[in-house]
C-alpha cells in the first residue's frame, strides 16, 4: 500500500458499520472521523465537497474520496492484498466475489426497499432487479453454497452482503429460511464483527448524551 493517509468518516447505527467492521477484518490503520447525524454533521459545506450525498460511509485515502459500501469495500480489499479478503485480477473466483458484492447494492438493496414501503412494483424488465421473489431467489441460491460467498474462502464479499443480511433478518424484510439465518450467524461470531458492533454501541452511547 502506498503510504497516504487513510481516513473512514462513520456514524453509529448506520451501514457504515460495514465498513467499521471490514476495518476490523484488515487490520488496517486508518483514522475514524466520526459524524453527529442529529447534528447535522453530515450535510456540512465540508463533508459535502467530499461525499455530495451527504451520507456515510465514506473514505478518503489521500485526496481520493471513495464512496458507497460496495465501492469502498472492493477498494480497502485491494488496497490490503495481505489480509487475504479479495481474490486478485485474474484469479476466477474474482468474479464471483464481484458480482455478489455488486448484486446486493444493485439488486437485493432496491427490492427490499420497494418492498418495506409496500411500493407497487413496476414491469420487472424495466426494474434493476425484476422482481423481488426472483432477487431473493437468487440470493438464497448464492449463499447455499456456503459457508461463504466463496465457498471455504471469507471474503469481503460476506462483509457486505453479512450486513446486509443481518439488518434485513433484523427487520423482517427477508425470508427467514435457512439459508440467510444460518450465513448470518456464521458471519456474526466473527471476532472481527462483534469488536465492531461493541465499538458502535459505545460510540452510539457517547454521541447520546
Amino acid at each position: 500500500m502506498t503510504e497516504k493517509t487513510l481516513t473512514h468518516y462513520h456514524a453509529p447505527n448506520t451501514r457504515s458499520l460495514t465498513i467499521r467492521w471490514l476495518f476490523e477484518e484488515l487490520g488496517a490503520p486508518h483514522e475514524l472521523k466520526v459524524l453527529n447525524l442529529k447534528k447535522g454533521e453530515h450535510k456540512t459545506p465540508e463533508y459535502l465537497t467530499i461525499n455530495p450525498m451527504g451520507k456515510v460511509p465514506t473514505i478518503v485515502h489521500g485526496s481520493t474520496p471513495v464512496t458507497e459500501v460496495g465501492a469502498i469495500a472492493i477498494y480497502l480489499a485491494d488496497l490490503f492484498p495481505e489480509a487475504g479478503l479479495a481474490p486478485a485480477i485474474g484469479d476466477p473466483e474474482r468474479g464471483t466475489y464481484l458480482r455478489w458484492i455488486i448484486f446486493n447494492q444493485s439488486a437485493v438493496e432496491p427490492a427490499i426497499c420497494d418492498f418495506a414501503l409496500k411500493r407497487e412494483p413496476g414491469q420487472p424488465s424495466m426494474m434493476p432487479y425484476g422482481t423481488y421473489d426472483e432477487t431473493m431467489k437468487a440470493f438464497a441460491g448464492a449463499l447455499a453454497k456456503g459457508p461463504y460467498i466463496l465457498g471455504d474462502s471469507f471474503s469481503a464479499a460476506d462483509v457486505v452482503v453479512g450486513s446486509g443480511v443481518r439488518w434485513m433478518l433484523m427487520f423482517k424484510l427477508l425470508p427467514e429460511q435457512p439459508e440467510f439465518t444460518n450465513y448470518a450467524d456464521r458471519v456474526t461470531h466473527r471476532p472481527a464483527f462483534v469488536r465492531a458492533v461493541t465499538k458502535d454501541a459505545e460510540l452510539a452511547k457517547v454521541l447520546a448524551t
